[in-house]
């Protein structure tokens, strides 16, 4: 909560009521499931990037993309280690390295991540963050919840972010003759960067909990609100309808084409 991810542009899905764009992240999120073909899925994905690069800029939306990058890699190495039979496409002697439904099966769920990853990241960057706890709470979310989901869709991009600004700062100095030949180890060179990024995510815990205690969370007296959302009236049922009908769109294809 002390981190915001909050873009500040004036793009069509920035005005969006953000009680809609629950509503769409949600809706599109399950419609992905339903997707049969790889082509649609990963169609729907560029056009999701596209969207972003316009609404939050080329710089925003290839850093989202590069957060999820390492998953992606991790899935690739390890999910044909669970598909040893079906029909070979990389053989190492007589060991079946890579099988054609192995690749079908990593496609299809890295597709589906890498949708999900962009619609919600979408979410995060064209609202505020106590607008995204006052939508939840509007849901009769209980605060407490809402609380933790608007923290754990935060804590990653805030932790990532001071990796690089370490990861930065430690390039300037001058390595000391004991570091020369790190350069040719880059995990043993990432390793005092990673550290000191998870220090730092220790370090953070007392002031997070202390800013969630000023919020009363916690307490049995009701809560009151700075801030409320307001009521939209029929701009808020059009945005509503707006969200769900794009989602029946993107499913009925997805079932269909």
């Amino acid at each position: 909560m002390r981190s915001d991810s909050y873009v500040r542009k004036d793009g069509i899905y920035h005005r969006f009521d953000v009680r809609s764009k629950l509503v769409f992240t949600i809706a599109m999120t399950a419609a992905v499931f339903f997707i049969a073909h790889l082509w649609f899925l990963y169609l729907l994905a560029a056009s999701l990037f596209l969207f972003s690069v316009i609404e939050n800029g080329w710089k925003k939306s290839t850093g989202s993309m590069l957060l999820i990058l390492p998953m992606i890699i991790i899935m690739f190495i390890f999910m044909p280690l669970g598909y040893r039979n079906g029909t070979a496409l990389l053989m190492a002697g007589s060991f079946t390295v890579l099988t054609k439904e192995a690749l079908d099966n990593f496609l299809l769920i890295a597709g589906r991540f890498i949708n999900i990853s962009l619609l919600f990241s979408l979410l995060v960057q064209t609202s505020r963050s106590e607008e995204i706890l006052l939508a939840l709470e509007w849901f009769r979310l209980p605060p407490s919840a809402a609380m933790v989901l608007s923290i754990a869709s935060r804590f990653i991009p805030e932790l990532a972010a001071t990796f690089h600004q370490i990861r930065e700062s430690q390039s300037l100095r001058l390595p000391s003759p004991d570091e020369e030949g790190q350069r040719r180890r880059p995990f043993a060179s990432i390793l005092p960067s990673l550290v000191s990024a998870v220090v730092s995510a220790l370090r953070s815990i007392p002031l997070t909990a202390g800013a969630i205690d000023l919020r009363g969370y916690g307490r049995k007296e009701k809560r009151t609100h700075y801030k409320i959302l307001e009521n939209r009236g029929k701009n808020l049922f059009t945005h509503f309808a707006v969200s769900l009908s794009i989602a029946l769109i993107i499913f009925m294809l997805g079932r269909l084409l």
